[in-house]
């Protein structure tokens, strides 16, 4: 068990109400770190903190903060294997999908590298020759962060990255489950000398603190990623500040009667149970047309057979367990409603005997999921495949709206003019097609439809840059005779 406390200006320190807490792997029930309990005074300690680093750096040249970045990049890196097993046994994904996320935010320091040189304003026409009109951004000031466990290194390096290679500064909460993947973080940003105050990292397990920082009146602006009603209370909260905020989803995964079924079915399977299904991009539901549905349904079981659950660190291991009971018991609830409606179990969906924890579960595949299913409706965020029968456009958008979700959804089908049509008719932020709902590189842009459940604003490297950053018009007048 390793022992840590809060990172505030640079320094590490033990929390004001001395109270601490302890995070456990899902996998092996092992006590992994003893973690301290930040309270209010903490949080004025680090947004003070904060603060005073971002009046002190704001005018810095941007090639600086993306040398920060790119030491970041390297010291990660250098740690890439230790930092991936630790992902797996804390969060509970298998190593392999580890390490891919531990690349992956390697690259995500370097992208917020190369965004930060390529920042740049444009020169204004105006009627006045006399005039000339330029723009630049400007970072906002200190970021307010609360990040996931799902994804516990790579999405606070979504957030991180940018907020520092913009100017910005930042008071983070992890999840308090994945807390000691933000402790290897934070050393990292350590070891890479960024200036004292930059990043500052609260770590708890109670609403209070995450309600605190929203709150805190300097914080110019909030990055999180979360659930919907949680996003909802910030939302609400946070009125008068900048917000990026990556909820939800259910989105739809549409298979039409001209898909590949073994294509259709194979990357189902992927989107529904990498990570244990916990992704807001999961292929939670699927709405499948009639004269396709039975070979899809025994292609996607066949999927789903060839799923490995156990031990994250084990060779062979392609789904760990859930990381918490909440998703374990989610998961049943949903299963068991459908069956209530009149759904068949296909596949899967029990507990894995003699497993190290009770955590670990078998995918599920349901078929003939009615619509008013709460799988259709609600996000399942866990191993779950519920599958809906569908026929035609007009059916296909109205089940998928039933959901409030609008984040990615995924069509399947050799008929490219049929599926532009409908992609441009589904309300999500991305629509993916014939590839897994889960498709996603740190560049692209990434968040919710308007009006949806999903949030607001856009993730994506360049997109979250500018997010965090505000343009400034500097206008001058070219006095007659001079020059």
């Amino acid at each position: 068990m390793e022992v840590a406390g809060l990172f505030i200006g640079g320094d590490w320190r033990p929390s004001s109400g001395m109270d601490r807490f302890t995070v456990t792997s899902p996998a092996t029930g092992e006590v992994l770190w003893d973690l301290a309990e930040a309270v209010d005074a903490d949080v004025n300690h680090a947004f003070a903190a904060a603060q005073a680093a971002f009046e002190r750096h704001e005018g810095i040249s941007p090639y600086e903060r993306a040398e920060w970045c790119e030491r970041i990049a390297d010291q990660l890196e250098a740690r890439l294997e230790p930092v991936a097993r630790a992902i797996s046994i804390e969060q509970g994904k298998p190593l392999a999908e580890a390490l891919g996320e531990a690349g992956s935010a390697v690259e995500g320091f370097r992208l917020a590298a190369q965004e930060a040189r390529a920042l740049r304003g444009e020169m204004i026409p105006t009627h006045d020759t006399r005039k000339r009109v330029f723009t630049h951004r400007r970072p906002c000031g200190v970021y307010a962060i609360i990040t996931p466990w799902n994804f516990p290194l790579n999405i606070p390096v979504e957030y991180l990255g940018p907020a520092i290679a913009s100017g910005n500064t930042v008071v983070w909460k992890p999840a308090p489950t994945t807390a000691g993947i933000a402790i290897l973080l934070a050393r990292c940003i350590e070891a890479a000398e960024v200036p004292p105050g930059i990043v500052n990292l609260l770590t708890g397990r109670l609403p209070e603190l995450g309600r605190a920082m929203v709150a805190h009146r300097q914080a110019i602006g909030i990055g999180f990623t979360g659930s919907s009603a949680v996003g909802a209370e910030i939302a609400r909260t946070a009125y008068d500040k900048r917000k990026i905020l990556e909820l939800g989803g259910n989105g739809p995964v549409i298979v039409l009667r001209e898909a590949d079924i073994a294509l259709a079915a194979k990357q189902s399977a992927a989107a529904a149970y990498a990570n244990g299904g916990q992704s807001c991009a999961a292929a939670g539901r699927i709405l499948c047309e009639s004269s396709v549905y039975d070979d899809f349904i025994a292609a996607l079981a066949a999927q789903a057979a060839r799923v490995v659950v156990g031990p994250p660190l084990a060779a062979g291991t392609t789904m760990g367990p859930c990381h918490t009971r909440d998703v374990y018991d989610r998961t049943q609830a949903h299963i068991d409603d459908s069956l209530a409606g009149g759904a068949a179990l296909v596949f899967g969906g029990g507990p894995v005997p003699e497993a190290a924890t009770p955590l670990f579960r078998s995918p599920a595949v349901l078929a003939e999921v009615p619509r008013q299913a709460r799988a259709n409706i609600e996000e399942t965020f866990g191993p779950l495949a519920a599958v809906i029968r569908v026929d035609g456009d007009a059916d296909i958008l109205a089940t998928a709206a039933m959901s409030r979700f609008g984040l990615s959804s995924a069509i399947f089908s050799e008929n490219y003019p049929r599926a532009i049509r409908l992609a441009e008719r589904l309300k999500n932020g991305q629509v993916v097609l014939n590839d897994t709902s889960n498709f996603w590189e740190l560049h692209m842009p990434f968040g919710g439809w308007p009006g949806s459940d999903s949030g607001t604003g856009r993730l994506g490297v360049r997109e979250t840059l500018l997010g965090m950053t505000e343009v400034q018009s500097i206008s001058m007048h070219l006095r007659e005779g001079e020059g």
